[in-house]
């Protein structure tokens, strides 16, 4: 283009491929230009579109009305694009057919370029619609078939093949006398349908270089996998928007929104992008989610900048459709591009008519900053005086001191990919322009003055946060993972280089650490920035537990109460209390116990009488027996001692919740009057058990005659008589849980007592699983009394007792075992009764759970993480729900009956480890988080279809599922039976640490057999566990069972302090780089969370790797072969317990 004194001529290329030029000064700002255009569109609703121009780099960017339009140009032939800006989520509320014309021709547009991926189908129907509003209704008289198409020249994809025309003609034909606007308005109903729809990428990067793409849309930001979206981060569930130079960085709600972190980084390839679709997010929020926004004051005596002070330039789109309601007028009619038949190039649409200048826009970008930081409020608060309006206010600014200086010429606009529109134009404006406009020379700056001075109504500076949230800013990354989530969050997955595997970034420990004991101030979770570096308990920040996001999902829950920090002391030292440690323990009183953020959720029990460090001088090294048997024994009284505990559960704790008053319904004295004679027992043989115990260690002379290192003797003198109520309990036992659960449903007075009860941390487990405990007690005796008999020479004194009381239990437990896995079977679908939302009847006598497991569900908004449910009768898929009980809502669920899965590529839509299944006229795709899970899932599947197929009745079809359960029906009646959810410090600690939810958070599974498993696999005993950031280490009392570590200060406590469930940790020993110089250590280790305990002894050592691997490899190990025969060297069978 031509200078021409001071004026230039700048070419516009609207939607329709004309181009007009406009002939404006060489000092005007972008404003100048933008109402230039819209007077020669005749445009009303203005705000939906903007300018768009590539710059010097190759990138697009909007053009910024608030700067020179000749300071952003490359230079003054660089064409402008008139495009739309903001894709509306229901086109219903354009006023304006216009405006509707020109967002169908860009929908046109964007099919054209690739932009708008979607089916064949689909893209049959669109283009359909466009033929419709081009040429009119289907020429039936002049051509038989799509050949019509190719003689127009009507080409609207890049690969239009012949067999997308025939669909394009079919679809046509079904549109006779549709007029023009009504084919526009069926065109973006059937766009905004599209998942894509509007969807303009970003290229970016996680913190392991993990290509990803980001788009903002009207609901939020998203997150794609090529073009497999992955996350969405709501607007709801913003905070804050900030960037730091090309770190773009999304701070969330934690305490509103469940979140497991309250940053999420990503990373763009310069700063100009990553500031670009910076300013693309603060405009979208703002167009979208405020319903007005009012223009801050400006402070330009600032002689240090503080980052970006962009705003959006324009009016919500609530404040568009009010103007446009207020000022709407007939509209003259405009004239549409004609194709087809007519040339198509000829005729512009752009209309030759005056028309009113649209109302004035205000720009906020005042500062032509080069800031390499900037932040955007997201404030989702509404004061006391906006109740009554409900309006949204944003507040922008900088957070972040600046280093560099500002220019004007700085490029600082949104900027997309170099494939989206607008890129490589130059040869499309080769041809000479359609028009030209002679824009009148205003005075500079501030284009016209009108313009400056317009009352800026439309801007609203609200505060940061509401006054209840004024001192909380928390700012901390919390811990890292997985799933579904965006991979920048902090995974420790590495994606394949084909990026084609889901990413779920997050460890998902929901639950609460060991506190500390001295602490009088209310319990925080640690906060974790990056790896294993941690916050000192000096840090006043505060943030969030470990939290998810699906897309579009109801906000989930904060995480489960933590346990008061204020303890009574401890009570004087057990007999056994005080037992010591091999040589290389030492430890002296440290002043202070460290409180420690460890990424996961131990933290540090202050007991400085437990404690110990380097300093071994004045410590006294006990010795004990080495006889492989007094540890067998030794074990004995350990889990002795927690069993006793836990019938305490039933027969103290509940027993004084549920005695109001001296009546007692008939299924409660049942109860106890069934275990009470088993509780009184056990308190007696622990006594018995303990003073052998002392005997044996030497505590008295009687060892001397070495009558006392034994432990059989006891075994068939005392605890023989006691099988006869053990056999009452097992006869009587299904009777009462059923009883129970009965009762839950029948009294709603002692269904609170229950649930109340369930609160209490003394109730660490489901009330129900303590029923079993005499069950699983037996089999853990029959299993010590094999492990000492097999130590034992025949010869030996000890033998024929142990021999002769093993024979007795096992006897017994043979008798009894198909009970005890009906039992437990029974009691596990009765936990899954209570936290599945949308099943009427789960517990049934034939139904058999089977594996529950996290999956990623293939839906309309990409890969979703779901909770699955394998039962020998269906499978059932959910979703974590919002109530404040931590439960599941049911989405759909599948008959077994007929059912196929099938590992076949499923072409655009399949990522790794994908696999779909068939079943009750649905198919639905999935993927495991790996191969491995991927492996337990189909075999399973494949054995329980197998199983349902030669079953004969059918009784179970449909039997348990209520008619709508993909609906949200069942929430509102769940809500509406819960009116009134329990407080957040009274939420059920347990449900936290139950396999269906660690499952979901750690994206893994657990098969029916690793439940059978754990049963085998408990201990008890104390543990020396290392502090995190010094040589110390600390004694705690430990108790494993239900895949899961429960931390005590002693045995004598009433209820643990902390858990750790372990589903995927991993068991090793320390390597050299570990540091640990300690005998007897072993290392737990999942992804980047670390723990070092130690055991007393090589027999404790390996009895806790024992039972952790066998827990932890059962449930993660790869299975070539079947389960059946991949059973490992030296485990046991299952099936023989």
């Amino acid at each position: 283009m031509d200078r021409k004194g001071k004026h230039v001529n700048l070419r516009v290329i609207f939607l329709d491929d004309q181009v007009h030029a406009f002939q404006i000064h060489v000092k005007a700002f972008g404003q100048v230009l933008w109402e230039a255009v819209v007077r020669h569109l005749n445009l009303l609703e203005t705000d939906y579109f903007d300018l768009e121009y590539e710059d010097a780099h190759g990138l697009q960017c909007w053009l910024d009305r608030e700067k020179a339009i000749l300071k952003q140009l490359p230079n003054p032939d660089r064409p402008l694009y008139f495009l739309v800006k903001f894709y509306t989520p229901d086109p219903t509320l354009l006023e304006d057919e216009l405006t509707r014309y020109l967002l169908a021709l860009q929908i046109k547009r964007d099919l054209m370029r690739g932009n708008l991926p979607c089916s064949e189908n689909t893209v049959a129907l669109l283009i359909s619609y466009v033929v419709q509003a081009e040429i009119g209704d289907y020429p039936i008289e002049e051509y038989e078939d799509h050949t019509y198409l190719s003689a127009y020249g009507l080409k609207y994809v890049p690969n239009q093949t012949e067999a997308l025309e025939r669909k394009i003609c079919e679809y046509h034909k079904q549109h006779v006398g549709e007029t023009p606007a009504e084919a526009d308005a069926n065109l973006l109903d059937t766009a905004r349908k599209v998942d894509l729809y509007g969807i303009r990428v970003s290229p970016a990067k996680d913190h392991e270089a993990v290509p990803l793409n980001l788009a903002v849309a009207s609901m939020g930001i998203l997150v794609f996998q090529g073009f497999t979206k992955i996350n969405t981060f709501s607007w709801a569930k913003i905070r804050k928007l900030s960037f730091k130079r090309k770190k773009f960085l999304i701070k969330l709600h934690p305490e509103n929104y469940g979140y497991y972190k309250d940053l999420v980084e990503f990373f763009f390839e310069t700063r100009d992008e990553c500031k670009g679709f910076w300013k693309k997010c603060i405009e979208h929020h703002t167009f979208f989610r405020c319903h007005t926004v009012k223009k801050a004051e400006r402070h330009k005596t600032r002689v240090i900048s503080r980052g970006s002070s962009f705003r959006y330039s324009g009016r919500t789109q609530k404040e568009l459709s009010e103007f446009v309601r207020d000022q709407y007028v007939k509209r003259q009619p405009f004239q549409r591009t004609v194709s087809g038949r007519i040339s198509s190039r000829s005729t512009s649409v752009t209309p030759k008519i005056p028309a009113k200048t649209s109302s004035l826009h205000n720009s906020a970008d005042l500062h032509n900053s080069t800031a390499s930081s900037g932040s955007h409020i997201l404030d989702q608060s509404t004061s006391n005086h906006q109740l009554t309006n409900q309006v949204e206010s944003v507040d922008v600014h900088s957070d972040s001191s600046l280093s560099g200086s500002r220019s004007l010429g700085s490029l600082g606009l949104p900027r997309s990919p170099k494939k989206d529109v607008g890129q490589s134009h130059n040869e499309e404006v080769a041809e000479s322009t359609n028009g030209a406009t002679y824009v009148p020379d205003v005075p500079y700056p501030g284009a016209e003055g009108t313009v400056i001075q317009e009352e800026h109504r439309d801007k609203v500076l609200a505060p940061l946060e509401s006054p209840g949230r004024a001192t909380r800013t928390p700012h901390l990354l919390t811990r890292e993972d997985r799933k579904m989530s965006a991979p920048s969050l902090g995974s420790d997955a590495v994606l394949p280089v084909n990026g084609n595997r889901l990413s779920r970034s997050e460890e998902v420990e929901n639950i609460p650490g060991i506190i500390e004991e001295e602490s009088t101030e209310p319990t925080e979770y640690s906060g974790i920035r990056s790896g294993n570096r941690s916050l000192s308990a000096a840090d006043t920040s505060k943030s969030a537990s470990d939290r998810y996001e699906l897309e579009d999902q109801p906000p989930y829950l904060p995480p489960p109460p933590i346990i008061e920090s204020t303890l009574p002391p401890p009570p004087p030292p057990p007999l056994s209390e005080d037992l010591s440690f091999t040589r290389d323990s030492r430890g002296s009183t440290p002043q202070h116990t460290q409180t420690i953020g460890i990424s996961s959720n131990i933290s540090t029990i202050s007991n400085s009488r437990s404690s110990e460090s380097e300093d071994d001088n004045k410590r006294k090294v006990k010795r004990y027996p080495v006889d492989r048997a007094y540890f067998i024994a030794k074990e004995l009284l350990m889990t002795e001692r927690t069993y006793r505990k836990d019938l305490e559960v039933i027969t103290k704790w509940f027993r004084l919740a549920v005695l109001t008053d001296d009546s007692v319904p008939d299924y409660l004295e049942n109860l106890f009057k069934t275990i009470n004679p088993i509780y009184e027992f056990h308190c007696g043989f622990l006594k018995e058990v303990e003073q052998r115990l002392s005997m044996w260690e030497g505590k008295s002379n009687a060892h001397l005659n070495g009558d006392y290192q034994k432990i059989g003797d006891i075994m068939v003198s005392s605890f023989l008589r006691v099988l006869e109520h053990y056999m009452n309990y097992f006869e009587r036992q299904e009777d009462i849980l059923l009883e129970l659960e009965q009762a839950l449903k029948d009294d709603k007075e002692f269904e609170q007592i229950y649930k109340d009860f369930e609160t209490k941390k003394v109730c660490y487990l489901p009330l129900n699983t303590f029923l079993l405990k005499p069950c699983q007690r037996l089999l853990h005796l029959k299993l010590l009394l094999e492990r000492i008999t097999k130590h034992y020479a025949p010869t030996h004194p000890d033998y024929n007792d142990c021999k002769s009381c093993l024979s007795k239990l096992s006897d017994l437990a043979q008798t009894f075992r198909d009970q005890r896995k009906s039992l437990e079977n029974l009691q596990k679908l009765i936990e899954l009764q209570r936290d599945l939302v949308g099943l009427d009847t789960l517990v049934h006598p034939d139904r058999e759970f089977i594996r529950e497991g996290c999956l990623q569900k293939f839906s309309r908004k990409g890969y979703q993480q779901r909770m699955f449910f394998l039962f020998s009768d269906m499978l059932v898929y959910t979703s974590r729900t919002a109530t404040p009980l931590l439960q599941f809502k049911v989405h759909g669920q599948l008959p077994l009956r007929g059912m196929i899965v099938e590992e076949s590529d499923h072409a655009k839509m399949a990522v790794a480890n994908s696999f779909a299944i068939y079943g009750g006229n649905k198919c639905i795709l999935v993927a495991a988080s790996s191969q491995e899970e991927k492996d337990k899932w189909i075999e399973d599947l494949n054995e329980a279809i197998q199983s349902a197929k030669n079953r004969n009745d059918d009784k179970l079809r449909y039997a348990s599922l209520k008619s709508s359960t993909s609906s949200t029906e069942n929430m509102d009646t769940a809500a509406q039976e819960d009116k009134a959810p329990p407080p957040m410090d009274k939420q059920i600690q347990h449900r936290a640490n139950t396999t269906m939810h660690v499952c979901w958070h750690r994206n893994t599974s657990v098969s029916k057999r690793d439940h059978e498993k754990a049963v085998k696999n408990q201990l008890s005993g104390y543990l020396l566990r290392k502090f995190k950031n010094s040589n110390g280490w600390q004694k705690l009392w430990v108790v494993f069972t239900n895949f899961c570590l429960y931390f005590y200060k002693t045995y004598q406590d009433d209820f643990p302090l902390a858990s750790l469930p372990l589903l995927g940790y991993a068991v090793s020993t320390p390597d050299e780089q570990d540091g640990i110089h300690k005998d007897h250590v072993f290392k737990l280790q999942f992804k980047n969370h670390v723990y070092f305990f130690r055991a007393e002894s090589e027999y404790t050592f390996e009895r806790w790797n024992e039972v952790i691997n066998n827990i932890t490899n059962s449930a993660r190990r790869i299975r070539v072969f079947s389960r059946f025969d991949s059973q490992k060297p030296g485990e046991i069978n299952d099936d023989a317990v």
